[in-house]
């Protein structure tokens, strides 16, 4: 039963990584501002710890990156998501689960996002092209010796994968908002579009062990009920106040304990962090 349990939590760190560093920070308001947040050559890590026996345990680390790319001759933007597990539990549960995104540099809409996730024995590829002139996604999977499965999907309005809607959601302005209000959001995930919000909850200072107190707004994403996660609002982001809006700090509960996520490292910001 303990090791089930311990398989739940490693699970959950690809799950936390496309979820609450991702899904969580759509709003329509945000194009005006969100490129002014970030430059290439920025890059994010993030711890990742799970409730374990009574104690909270390191299980890995997740980088986000923003650099300048190409997609079919088109300037662009290109990000990407690397998360891996400790070596120390591969030997049982290896992770290294890769997302790319290739946006424009206009309003951040993806042209083309990939997936590819390797967890334990299991391994799938993952490949989305947004084709805006016939208002579709053309979708490519391969989950491990399976056949290839093809699909299309209509697209919606300001439909973001993953990687695109976390630098498109930095243009936030949550001090339109008042406390308690809900901040529609929209994604792209698992060939399918998901519509939710997250709720506004005001701002706190976060007592970082390293960087110091940062000022942050915070807000809880409303979840969808799956292996991992429990439906609900069950979980707290803390994004930085400044002129970054990048996360600081994330906490959730899981069908089975508790998982939390923090910034450990950062280079490339477009605006000094701002600490005390």
């Amino acid at each position: 039963m303990k090791y089930y349990l311990f398989m739940m939590r490693l699970r959950a760190i690809n799950t936390l990584f496309v979820v609450v560093l991702g899904v969580i920070f759509f709003t329509a308001q945000a194009q005006s501002t969100s490129s002014k947040r970030f430059q290439a050559g920025e890059a994010l890590t993030y711890s990742i710890y799970y409730y374990f026996m009574g104690v909270w345990v390191g299980a890995g680390d997740v980088t986000f990156s923003v650099s300048n790319g190409d997609f079919n001759g088109i300037p662009c933007y290109h990000f990407k998501g690397f998360g891996k597990t400790y070596p120390r539990y591969d030997w049982f549960y290896k992770v290294r689960d890769t997302y790319e995104s290739y946006a424009r540099t206009s309003d951040l809409l993806p042209y083309h996002f990939i997936r590819d996730v390797s967890e334990g024995g299991f391994y799938y590829r993952e490949e989305n092209i947004y084709d805006y002139g016939d208002s579709l996604i053309y979708s490519v999977l391969k989950v491990k010796e399976d056949p290839i499965q093809l699909d299309t999907i209509a697209i919606k309005p300001q439909a973001f994968d993953v990687l695109s809607l976390v630098y498109h959601s930095r243009g936030i302005q949550f001090n339109k908002y008042r406390i308690g209000d809900k901040i529609p959001i929209r994604m792209v995930i698992d060939r399918e579009i998901f519509d939710l919000y997250i709720r506004y909850l005001g701002t706190k200072t976060y007592e970082h062990d390293e960087l110091g107190d940062i000022e942050c707004y915070v807000f809880s994403p409303l979840l969808v009920k799956g292996s991992i996660f429990k439906e609900g609002e069950g979980m707290r982001v803390y994004v930085s106040k400044d002129e970054n809006r990048i996360p600081i700090y994330i906490e959730s509960e899981i069908r089975v304990g508790q998982i939390r996520s923090e910034l450990k490292a950062y280079e490339g910001l477009k605006h000094p962090l701002q600490t005390q």
